[in-house]
C-alpha cells in the first residue's frame, strides 16, 4: 500500500456529521416556528372568542338595566347627567351608564370585561352603545278632575286645571308640557257648581265632555283596570286589609341602610324628591272605599274600587282614580296631578273645606314613569345599537 493513497484515505474530511447537524437545526427551526404560529392561532383564537364574550357580557348589563328599570336609581337623572350601574356576569364584569337624553330617551354605554382566564389570557374589553326610549302606560286625564254627573265646589275650596310643577320638582319636569288643562271635566249631562268662596279654575275652567264614558276609567292604552289593580297586589300595594278603610299616616320609611324601604303598606314615596324616597311611585289599590284622615303624604298612583274621602291637611303627588265618587272634607288636603272619578252611582262629586285639586302634567308623568310595573326603557325600532368600541378604534 503506498503512503500517498494512505494519508489520502486518513486525512478524508466527513460531512455527515455536519449534515445532520444542519438538518436537527433546521428542525429545530421548523418546530419552533410550528409551536410560535399555533401559540399566536391559539391566541388570536382566544382573543376573538373572549372579544366576542366581552360583547355578549356588555349586551347583558344593557338588557338588566332596561329590564328592570330602576326608578329610583334612573327617575332622579336630570337631563344629560348619568348614573352608571355595574354588575357580573358568568366569566366577567359589566358596567353600565345611563344618560338621560329628556325623560323620554336615554343613552346606555355599556362595557364588558373578561376576567376568566388568568393573568395571561384575561382583560378583553367590549364598549356597545343604546338609545333607548321609554314606553309607559296611556295614563293622561284631559282635566284636573275628570268625571261622570254633577261636582259641588263648597267653602274655599279649589279645583285648578293651570299647570302647576310641585315645590322642589323643577329640575325633574324640564321635558314635561306645560299647558294647561280644564279645571273640571264631566260627561254630557254633568253640571259644575260653586258656593262661597270656591273656585274653578283652568283652560276652560270646566267643560261637558261627551266622549266621558265606562272606559275612560277603565282603560288606559294596553293596560286596563284590572292589570292595573293586578299589577299594584303584586307590588305588595293592596291595602284593602292591610291599613283598612281608615288611613291615618302615610310616611316614607327607610331600611337598615338608609335606602327606600318599599314593603311597609304605608310607604307611598316622598314629595321631596332629593330625599331616598323621592323617587319612589308605588302603585296603590284598595278595594273598598277608604277614607285618608291625616296631615301626612304621599305620591304614586292610587286605585280605589269603591268611594274615596280625603280630609285633613293630606298631600298627595299623582294620579288617583277611583270607580265611585270622590270627595273631600275639612283640612285643606291637596292633591297635585289629577283625580279621575268614576262614580259609578253617578252622584254628586263635593269638594269642600279647603281642599285643593291642582293640575300638574309632571307629578302625572313621574308618577307613570317611574313605576317599574308600568314604564320599560326599550330600544329604539332602528339604529339603536352601535359597537362603539369599534367606533373608537
Amino acid at each position: 500500500m503506498s503512503t500517498d493513497n494512505y494519508m489520502s484515505t486518513d486525512n478524508r474530511q466527513g460531512f455527515a456529521l455536519p449534515a445532520a447537524i444542519g438538518a436537527l437545526v433546521i428542525i429545530g427551526i421548523l418546530v419552533t416556528a410550528g409551536f410560535f404560529m399555533a401559540r399566536q392561532e391559539l391566541r388570536i383564537g382566544v382573543a376573538s372568542n373572549h372579544a366576542a364574550m366581552a360583547v355578549n357580557i356588555a349586551q347583558m348589563g344593557a338588557n338588566e338595566v332596561m329590564a328592570n328599570w330602576n326608578g329610583y336609581q334612573l327617575g332622579l337623572i336630570t337631563p344629560w347627567d348619568s348614573s352608571v350601574i355595574t354588575g357580573t356576569a358568568q366569566g366577567g364584569n359589566w358596567s353600565v351608564s345611563v344618560v338621560n337624553a329628556n325623560s323620554y330617551v336615554y343613552r346606555i354605554t355599556a362595557t364588558g370585561e373578561v376576567t376568566e382566564g388568568g393573568a395571561l389570557w384575561a382583560g378583553a374589553t367590549r364598549r356597545i352603545g343604546i338609545v333607548a326610549r321609554m314606553l309607559f302606560a296611556d295614563i293622561d286625564p284631559p282635566g284636573a278632575l275628570t268625571t261622570r254627573g254633577n261636582v259641588e265646589v263648597k267653602g274655599t275650596a279649589g279645583i285648578d286645571g293651570t299647570n302647576q310643577t310641585p315645590t322642589g320638582w323643577g329640575p325633574y319636569c324640564t321635558t314635561v308640557p306645560t299647558n294647561d288643562a280644564a279645571g273640571v271635566v264631566t260627561d254630557a249631562g254633568g253640571t259644575v257648581t260653586t258656593q262661597g268662596s270656591a273656585t274653578v279654575d283652568g283652560n276652560p275652567p270646566s267643560v261637558q265632555d261627551p266622549t266621558i264614558v265606562d272606559e275612560t276609567f277603565t282603560d288606559f292604552g294596553n293596560l286596563t283596570w284590572t292589570d292595573l289593580t293586578t299589577l299594584a297586589q303584586i307590588e305588595g300595594k293592596d291595602i284593602t286589609t292591610g291599613l283598612g278603610n281608615n288611613i291615618n299616616n302615610t310616611y316614607p320609611q327607610l331600611d337598615g341602610g338608609g335606602n327606600c324601604d318599599e314593603v311597609p303598606l304605608d310607604n307611598w314615596g316622598d314629595i321631596t324628591p332629593t330625599n331616598p324616597c323621592g323617587a319612589y311611585f308605588p302603585l296603590i289599590y284598595h278595594g273598598g272605599s277608604p277614607s285618608i284622615q291625616s296631615n301626612a303624604f304621599g305620591q304614586g298612583i292610587l286605585l280605589v274600587e269603591g268611594d274615596l274621602h280625603i280630609q285633613g291637611g293630606y298631600t298627595f303627588h299623582g294620579i288617583i282614580i277611583t270607580q265611585g265618587a270622590f270627595t273631600t272634607g275639612a283640612g285643606g288636603a291637596t292633591i297635585m296631578g289629577a283625580v279621575l272619578a268614576g262614580n259609578d252611582l253617578v252622584l254628586d262629586q263635593t269638594a269642600t273645606g279647603g281642599a285643593q285639586i291642582i293640575y300638574s302634567r309632571c307629578a302625572v308623568r313621574r308618577a307613570v314613569l317611574n313605576n317599574a310595573n308600568l314604564s320599560r326603557a326599550r330600544p329604539l325600532a332602528t339604529r339603536s345599537w352601535v359597537d362603539l368600541t369599534a367606533v373608537m378604534n
